[in-house]
């Protein structure tokens, strides 16, 4: 933990680094007798994780300060940027019991303010039961469904002038056509920006919607 200073241009001071070196240790402890994640070599779990969040956490902007995160597994990205943003108001929605039951613990341990765990698969029969005032400013998802589904689920969760980020793999640009005709049907545009995990070097493609200004394309 000592190799990451900063992160989403914020310097990480000593709490923040204890409560991600408290998050990592014990998400390593439950994954070795529950499956949270299928990655088991302690470094190469803390460097994917971390680094995927610094990846997707880096196109959060300040004025933004909330955040739900469809999927989020183990709690990534969504209880890393909370770690680092502990500004931010932030709903964790994950349908699997045994990750949310993860959650929860590790919850117990940080005691984060702001932060909601919902044991629940988001949808319009099924929405955030702690969405803010007014919409999400930020809706993340990590790998989760295709770019399609994640904007037809996130969308009326959004704020006046919010933005749904998601965090792919390379191929992602398969998606890509069939997403952008749904965007900018619905008045949105779509992103899209390269990058790569630090350390690991994993390619990544950050997926940006976010509703088109009255008079551009």
């Amino acid at each position: 933990m000592e190799t990451v200073q900063t992160a989403f241009g914020l310097s990480l001071g000593q709490h923040k680094k204890q409560q991600l070196l408290q998050y990592f240790i014990n998400l390593h402890r439950w994954n070795k007798s529950i499956n949270l994640t299928g990655i088991r070599d302690d470094r190469t779990l803390v460097y994917k994780h971390l680094g995927d969040s610094l990846v997707l956490g880096q196109y959060l902007k300040k004025e933004q300060k909330s955040l739900l995160d469809i999927g989020t597994g183990p709690g990534v990205p969504g209880l890393v940027i909370k770690i680092v943003r502990p500004d931010l108001y932030v709903v964790l929605a994950e349908a699997v019991r045994k990750k949310c039951s993860f959650l929860r613990y590790i919850s117990s341990i940080l005691r984060p303010s702001d932060l909601f765990i919902e044991e629940k698969r988001i949808g319009p029969e099924s929405p955030p039961l702690n969405i803010p005032e007014g919409g999400f400013d930020v809706i993340t998802s990590q790998a989760t469904g295709s770019l399609k589904w994640l904007f037809q689920i996130a969308r009326p969760f959004l704020s006046k002038a919010g933005e749904i980020i998601a965090l792919k793999g390379p191929s992602v640009k398969v998606e890509m056509e069939e997403a952008k005709l749904l965007a900018e049907k619905e008045g949105f545009f779509i992103g899209i920006e390269e990058n790569k995990v630090p350390i690991l070097e994993h390619e990544r493609a950050v997926v940006i919607f976010k509703r088109q200004v009255s008079g551009t394309k």
